[in-house]
């Protein structure tokens, strides 16, 4: 039976790079994106390197709780692989979803959480969940509702969040055939941001995209429970299993429990 993955931001950067390498191994592909445009481009691309694969893009806007909603009732396959790549970067002027989350956290962790419980009633009997995390997780928090607005403390929160989500996933599903995992690229290049420092340190010192998406492709095929990260530092290299610090059960148990009050999605196992 022919595996189907689901890639957000497959269209670009790391999730690109991570869809080709699916495609590869022999995945079908679902992008899901904004950029309708880009999402056809990079499809195309996927299939002139992998003729025998079937890629489709779905319109995905993950600051919008309705539109991942429309995405998840608009895939009709059940699906073996999701991999949760996309996401705001450190944005600025401050801003909010449109049902009013702070910009990272909703974008980045309660999209990824909403669209994952609706697409879990359709995941295969093996699925596995894959989030991308970053490195700055190391100075995150749990506060899903900040009362002082940070962009990059609410960007590490956000990839905290995307890391600690996968792992809780993971132990949820423990005994069945799913399972989660957790990775993050290192100091890789995607898609340019930043000032002209950020951009010139990438140019200079960050690996390739390529590179970078080398420990999300290894989670997708890795067992249960795992965070993938470089080897060197964290940022550059190959892949290596890192074994990070979480916040105590309580507070991890509150954080799942907020984010299905704040999302309106709640997980059946």
């Amino acid at each position: 039976m022919q595996k189907l993955a689901i890639v957000t931001g497959g269209n670009t950067g790391l999730g690109k790079q991570t869809a080709l390498r699916l495609a590869k191994e022999g995945f079908d592909l679902v992008i899901a994106c904004r950029n309708q445009s880009s999402g056809e481009a990079a499809a195309k691309e996927i299939v002139q390197l992998n003729p025998s694969r079937k890629i489709e893009v779905g319109q995905l806007d993950l600051s919008d709780l309705d539109s991942v909603s429309s995405f998840a009732k608009q895939q009709n396959s059940s699906w073996n692989l999701l991999v949760n790549n996309a996401g705001a970067k450190i944005e600025r002027p401050h801003k909010l979803t449109k049902q009013g989350f702070e910009w990272h956290i909703g974008v980045n962790h309660l999209g990824h959480f909403a669209l994952t419980a609706d697409l879990w009633p359709s995941a295969a009997s093996d699925a596995k969940v894959v989030s991308v995390s970053s490195i700055v997780a190391r100075q995150g928090s749990l506060n899903l509702e900040p009362n002082e607005i940070n962009a990059s403390a609410q960007y590490a929160d956000s990839k905290l969040m995307n890391l600690v989500f996968a792992l809780m996933l993971s132990e949820k599903v423990a005994g069945s055939k799913r399972s989660a995992n957790a990775a993050h690229p290192g100091f890789a290049r995607a898609d340019a941001y930043g000032n002209w420092k950020i951009r010139l340190a990438e140019y200079l010192f960050a690996q390739s995209a390529k590179a970078g998406s080398q420990p999300i492709f290894d989670a997708c095929l890795a067992g249960n429970g795992q965070y993938l990260v470089p080897k060197i530092f964290a940022l550059w290299g190959k892949t290596s299993e890192a074994r990070p610090q979480l916040p105590s059960g309580q507070e991890l148990e509150n954080f799942w429990k907020k984010s299905e009050t704040l999302t309106g999605r709640k997980f059946t196992f």
